[in-house]
């Protein structure tokens, strides 16, 4: 649980469970259309706004903010102080609001309490259009429709004052439009230094949904603990129940099961125990004809993925190592390797289906190492012809980024540096022209085409920082691992708090995408566990254990099959503290 009494308006937090997600502001405020309470991919309410005796509760008021699975905020009106808290139950479609003031005097003080909802149902690739709405007003209840879309909203000890009437608001410049139906009303006479609480739902359904269970790793760390928790509950965070159970890209605006964040995504959640979830979230996907670069919630999307395929094989053969999986998920991987088409050694792919889908690269690098490595995990007949090609890529002191004409100076080669598919030497690239305060660029620095602001031009990602973490790691570079993981880290505490972000400004370290981004916290959970500490899984009750220089701390309940493991690490020495019926060997296999 985070406590923050500073920066309020710069920073944001979302709470969720399977079913849907709310994003707010710390200072009170829903300052963006992105704000307000989600079932992805459709909007169901834009805002709400309590006042108490006339004071509306804003930034104002507000001292005091905790969030974590849920938020609270402290504030002062008057003679009366506000505690004002949000959740989102596990098996309830909705959340809930629950206000409680406190009388701090010596004298009774009356409570008029006041909830206004703002009602926006739409789905998200819709904008402001003129559309009726229907309300129905019950017995401390309220229901509205609107496409077939309901949100329902009731409460105990509350009196609805119906006000129909709609409101154009301009939330961080974007028009957007809203109906306000009602006043949800509460008078209490408090008594000194006693509370009282009105409670409000606000449901989109019916029914109850499955609960997330969590498995409570933890890695025991001063610099790198808090960030290590914050990526696994990042990762619970971006689960939903759409179309079957799946993950989420980012919040607040990725929401569809998009494939490459879902697998490099895996990475993570398998590391930190999360097996069932992440065979449900293979088994999506092999429902799928193909694969597809993302299970949309809101229509079909066909867009070239040439990563999809050999990223699958990758996640479900860890998955396999750590746990099982089943008949279905190992036919898929074999289909994976229908989808190779190999000339002279080099992958072919659609030059647009690479994870930098705004720019054309033929014959990617990043694409050539995935498919090696999924050869090479899984012994396939393809692996010598598809090492010979990478090779090809190697040009005197530099890896070329794909094999087209003007390849830029990209980040991805780092692909093939965490999977030891590369030269050692390649890795000073990596920390001298790639390297900036905030993490990895996408492009280096003496590229013509470098802008630290571009998307895949030179801005810094989550991802690419991971990757350059893990290929340092690897090449024996620990300093500059974890120095890495450090700077991926500290973002935790800007933006929405508790996520990793999509991607910053290479340069001043601003936001430009997603405040959570799955993959993000994913590569961090991933690095830590595989790199730093240099667990290597062999299969479900053997392990591998080689720690980098860097690795201190104590990681718990690192799960191995049905069994956990407790390990203590002083540098590249270690001690198992528990007896599980795993097979521990040590140092790096010969």
């Amino acid at each position: 649980m985070y406590s923050l009494n500073q920066d309020l308006s710069e920073r944001y937090g979302v709470i969720s469970n399977l079913h849907g997600f709310l994003n707010r502001h710390f200072d009170t405020g829903f300052k963006t259309k992105w704000s307000g309470y989600w079932v992805p991919p459709y909007k169901f309410l834009d805002y709400y706004a309590v006042k108490i005796n006339g004071i509306w509760l804003d930034s104002s008021t507000v001292e005091n903010v905790e969030y974590g699975d849920k938020m609270v905020f402290y504030h002062e009106a008057g003679s009366l102080n506000v505690r004002e808290t949000v959740r989102t139950p596990e098996q309830m479609p909705g959340f809930e609001l629950e206000v409680e003031v406190e009388n701090k005097s010596s004298e009774i003080k009356a409570a008029h309490i006041a909830v206004e909802p703002a009602v926006d149902i739409r789905s998200k690739s819709q904008d402001v259009e003129e559309r009726d709405y229907s309300v129905e007003t019950g017995e401390k209840k309220l229901t509205i429709s609107r496409d077939g879309k309901k949100l329902m909203i009731s409460g105990k000890g509350i009196d609805i004052e119906e006000k129909i009437k709609s409101r154009t608001h301009f939330p961080d410049g974007d028009r957007q439009e809203c109906l306000i139906p009602a006043e949800l009303v509460s008078r209490k006479e408090v008594e000194p230094e006693e509370s009282e609480n009105v409670n409000i739902k606000f449901s989109t359904a019916s029914g109850s949904f499955s609960k997330l269970e969590s498995q409570n790793p933890k890695f025991e760390n001063i610099k790198l603990g808090q960030n290590f928790s914050a990526a696994v509950s990042s990762m619970e965070n971006l689960v939903y129940r759409g179309e079957g159970k799946g993950m989420i890209a980012g919040h607040p605006w990725f929401q569809n099961y998009w494939a490459r964040d879902s697998y490099w995504t895996l990475l993570g959640l398998i590391d930190a125990g999360y097996f069932e979830l992440s065979h449900e979230i293979l088994e999506n996907f092999t429902e799928k004809e193909g694969f597809p670069n993302q299970i949309s919630l809101e229509g079909d999307h066909n867009a070239p993925n040439a990563d999809a395929a050999p990223l699958f094989v990758i996640a479900a053969e860890k998955l396999r190592r750590h746990w099982k999986i089943n008949d279905k998920i190992e036919d898929k991987i074999l289909e994976a390797f229908n989808h190779l088409e190999i000339e002279e050694g080099i992958v072919k792919h659609d030059a647009k289906g690479t994870w930098m889908d705004t720019l054309e690269r033929p014959s990617a690098v990043d694409i050539q190492a995935l498919w090696l490595r999924a050869a090479d995990l899984e012994g396939h007949n393809s692996r010598k012809e598809l090492e010979k090609g990478l090779k090809k890529f190697f040009k005197e002191e530099k890896i070329l980024d794909h094999l087209g004409e003007n390849p830029a100076l990209s980040i991805n080669p780092a692909v093939a540096l965490m999977f030891d598919q590369a030269p050692e030497s390649y890795i000073e690239d990596i920390n001298a022209e790639f390297s900036s305060r905030h993490g990895a660029r996408t492009r280096s620095v003496v590229d013509p085409g470098y802008d630290s602001s571009g998307y895949h031009t030179g801005s810094v990602w989550g991802l690419t920082t991971g990757w350059a973490s893990a290929a340092n790691f690897r090449q024996g570079r620990d300093v500059q691992g974890l120095n890495l993981l450090e700077k991926l880290g500290k973002f935790t505490m800007r933006n929405q708090v508790g996520g990793f972000p999509e991607v910053v400004d290479a340069e001043d370290g601003r936001l430009l995408g997603c405040g959570e981004q799955a993959w993000s916290a994913g590569m961090y959970v991933h690095v830590v566990d595989r790199y730093l500490l240099g667990i290597k899984v062999l299969g479900p009750e053997k392990v591998r254990i080689d720690p980098s220089e860097k690795a201190e701390g104590r990681r718990v309940r690192k799960r191995v099959g049905d069994e956990h493991l407790d390990i203590e690490f002083d540098g590249e020495d270690f001690e198992v503290l528990n007896s599980p019926n795993i097979e521990v060997l040590r140092g790096e296999e010969k």
